[in-house]
């Protein structure tokens, strides 16, 4: 084959690094299940309805989009499983006791990526915990994600919290028109409130004193304390001071930063989100609270790629057996049932062909004559 070339953010995982994802994902996957999640896999396109029903304007500008031929509609093929989640735990699993907590894995394509991960193609594995009382279970969520990261060996690490609904109480209390909502969300991505006055001076004081509390929690918690806010803006804060503080009491080990003013791009996160970092500022997972059918839900997800660049789990040792042609199946069970992974020879050879052929497989061992053999 003379072209190879693929697009831009897709790869081909080969067998080193595909194993290695896949104990990543088995490795959570498991974590979860034993900590009571159930195990669920939505289908990787949806119509675009039911993909991008939690968003407000209905539509997602990072997910590919196909024609389907049979019904002859527009269907969405997922950037977040997320969402997903939020639509079957209203509609197949309405009946399931709350709180419902289901795990999940699975691929996701996205149009565009970013600096922090440039692939296009990714394996995201998650958690989700649908039908809770009004911030009740940030503790299991950070502790799940903790322990997660302890499993995978990633050992340092630090959560940023943000208020995702900061920006619409901001709306409302200064009344700002589409056009200034913009200019009011690019100048908090870029932590600059200039021209901010323009619209108000309020906002602009306002605006700096938030700009100055991004940084540690326990520091600048205190901070906002003092601040004097308009209406809306100060019962968010408030909101989050009072779980901030209750999160810092819980886990008074863990490394916590807030950012008040960091825009939520999922557009569907309420109370609080929260983004964790590795030393070398890799996004390891996000989160945070959301409503589906005026449930209030939590959960959190990352990607296997990024996860496996930070860890140090150990290359699993494999006994790895080279066993002849026509070998009898009851072999192959008790070599299995001792450990080993089978590869087969595909023709008949003898002990010096077996050997040199184990060697080439990268076998540790080779069958011959009813006995096992050390390669080296």
């Amino acid at each position: 084959m003379k072209n190879q070339l693929l697009p831009e953010g897709f790869r081909d995982s080969l067998p080193e690094l595909a194993t290695k994802e896949n104990r990543v994902n088995s490795t959570f996957i498991k974590l979860m299940e034993i900590n009571g999640f159930l195990l669920v896999k939505p289908p990787l396109l949806e119509f675009e309805s039911s993909l991008f029903f939690l968003l407000d304007d209905n539509e997602d500008a990072n997910s590919f989009r196909v024609l389907d031929p049979i019904s002859q509609k527009m269907m969405g093929i997922r950037s977040d499983i997320t969402v997903q989640i939020a639509r079957i735990s209203c509609g197949s699993l309405v009946e399931l006791p709350r709180p419902l907590k289901v795990c999940y894995s699975g691929e996701v394509l996205r149009v565009n990526n970013n600096n922090l991960n440039l692939s296009r193609q990714s394996t995201q594995i998650g958690s989700e915990i649908i039908g809770i009382e009004q911030n009740d279970c940030e503790n299991e969520i950070i502790t799940l994600m903790i322990e997660s990261l302890n499993c995978l060996r990633i050992k340092n690490f630090f959560i940023n919290f943000t208020m995702p609904t900061l920006i619409s109480a901001i709306v409302k209390d200064f009344k700002l028109s589409k056009t200034d909502l913009e200019f009011v969300r690019d100048r908090f991505n870029n932590k600059n409130s200039d021209g901010l006055e323009k619209i108000s001076k309020r906002l602009k004081i306002i605006s700096d004193a938030l700009i100055d509390s991004v940084g540690d929690a326990k520091v600048n918690l205190r901070k906002l304390k003092k601040i004097k806010f308009t209406k809306k803006i100060k019962l968010e804060i408030q909101s989050f001071i009072k779980i901030i503080s209750r999160i810092i009491k819980d886990f008074p080990c863990l490394k916590i930063l807030i950012d008040p003013l960091e825009i939520d791009e999922s557009n569907y996160h309420t109370g609080i989100a929260f983004k964790v970092f590795s030393e070398n500022f890799k996004e390891l997972f996000s989160g945070g609270n959301y409503k589906v059918s005026n449930e209030n839900c939590i959960g959190f997800s990352g990607f296997t790629e990024s996860l496996l660049l930070e860890s140090f789990m150990k290359k699993k040792s494999i006994k790895k057996i080279l066993i002849p042609k026509y070998s009898d199946p009851e072999l192959k069970k008790n070599l299995q049932k001792k450990g080993f992974f089978t590869f087969q020879a595909i023709k008949k050879l003898n002990k010096q062909q077996i050997k040199i052929e184990a060697n080439k497989q990268e076998c540790n061992y080779y069958f011959f004559d009813n006995d096992i053999f050390k390669v080296n």
